[in-house]
């Protein structure tokens, strides 16, 4: 979970998450075009780290209560959730390269959501409090659109061909 450093810091971040995604998003679909693996995007479910195993079941079987519930039940059971830790949809990319069977496939993934982070962020690190980079917005505090995506642009390459040139590194290391 993102701790901020500022009360600021929080505010700017919701201005700018969803312009960063986006970019994020774009640049993955652009530089991935130029590659010869193929890429899917996975939904992934993020627990706080002290959440037990017996708390995550509750949270399933309460959320499957609700689709079936009256109003009343629902408002009971939002009630019992709200007392439980919260599940955090992630996305991760997922590149596979060597499909056929005389090979085995190579495969890459990155959390799209820690890239848009870095981008975000100056200086990201998951365990430290975040920053905006200030970089990102002009001195109107609108955001800085060439900086945003120039900044995504970069990010996502580095992270992508990283991730190849390690899952290419690992398959020569295993043959």
């Amino acid at each position: 979970m993102l701790t901020f450093a500022t009360p600021t810091d929080e505010t700017l971040a919701a201005q700018l998450m969803q312009p960063c995604l986006i970019r994020v998003v774009d640049n993955i679909r652009k530089h991935t075009e130029t590659l010869d693996w193929r890429s899917d995007y996975l939904e992934q479910v993020r627990w706080p780290g002290d959440t037990t195993a017996a708390q995550r079941q509750q949270v399933r079987d309460l959320a499957a209560q609700l689709e079936g519930s009256s109003p009343a039940e629902a408002d009971a059971i939002r009630q019992q959730l709200s007392q439980l830790p919260a599940p955090v949809p992630g996305y991760e990319l997922r590149l596979t390269q060597g499909d056929d069977a005389a090979e085995e496939p190579r495969t890459a993934t990155l959390d799209v959501w820690e890239l848009c982070f870095a981008v975000c962020f100056s200086d990201y690190r998951p365990d430290q409090p975040v920053t905006v980079d200030p970089a990102l917005l002009d001195p109107d505090g609108e955001i800085n659109w060439l900086t945003l995506d120039d900044k995504a642009k970069a990010l996502v390459e580095q992270a992508i061909d990283g991730a190849i040139g390690e899952a290419n590194g690992q398959t020569r290391a295993t043959a």
